[in-house]
């Protein structure tokens, strides 16, 4: 019975960080379709409701731990194990060079077009990287088929897989937020931004 209820808060934790993150993304992604678009810092309940997941997570994740050590000794031999304790060691590194470093940056409030490179850099790369360890470390929760069946290289390979195409993405939606007004003759960019602004709540600045 206790595991179960460890496995349903470490579902819950899950659920509620994943949720937050989705949330904040859509409306990020939907600033992207305006012009002069100056990307906000998360709120301070969203910030904090990932934080708190992330410790209930570690939590309940150690206390799984300590029970599957007590049914099986080799139980930290699971390679796809190995592999996510591992990522998630990165996720929380990475959530440190997002509060220190891409937060105060977002909260300079200027237009994505003023960015210097090596903001634009740390912005993609760590959100892309928070994205993708959030969503892999949960399918990899739920990958009963990979224990045991594949190596730990094969997981973290598949982990930089996931992490250079959520990179692309995010490049790609700062680059529509970097046009800072529609050209004479409007391109695929104009056109995108016309094409899905009508579907954003946000009004264009």
């Amino acid at each position: 019975m206790l595991k179960t209820l460890l496995i349903y808060g470490h579902l819950i934790a899950t659920c509620a960080a994943i949720g937050t993150i989705v949330i904040t993304d859509l409306r990020l992604a939907a600033k992207s379709l305006g012009y002069r678009v100056v990307i906000p810092r998360p709120e301070r309940f969203e910030t904090v409701l990932v934080s708190v997941s992330l410790a209930g997570l570690y939590v309940t994740g150690a206390a799984l731990i300590v029970l599957g050590l007590q049914e099986k000794p080799d139980f930290l031999t699971n390679p796809k194990l190995l592999g996510k304790l591992i990522l998630v060691a990165l996720l929380t590194l990475n959530a440190i060079v997002l509060h220190r470093g891409v937060f105060p940056l977002l909260s300079r409030s200027r237009p994505v077009s003023e960015w210097k490179r090596r903001d634009w850099l740390l912005v993609s790369a760590s959100v892309s990287l928070s994205n993708s360890l959030w969503f892999y470390c949960a399918f990899l929760g739920i990958a009963r088929i990979w224990d045991g069946s594949v190596s730990l290289g094969f997981v973290l390979a598949v982990a930089a897989v996931c992490h250079a195409a959520l990179f692309l993405v995010v490049n790609i939606l700062l680059k529509l937020a970097s046009r800072d007004a529609p050209r004479p003759n409007p391109d695929w960019m104009d056109s995108l931004k016309a094409t899905l602004g009508d579907l954003s709540d946000y009004p264009k600045s």
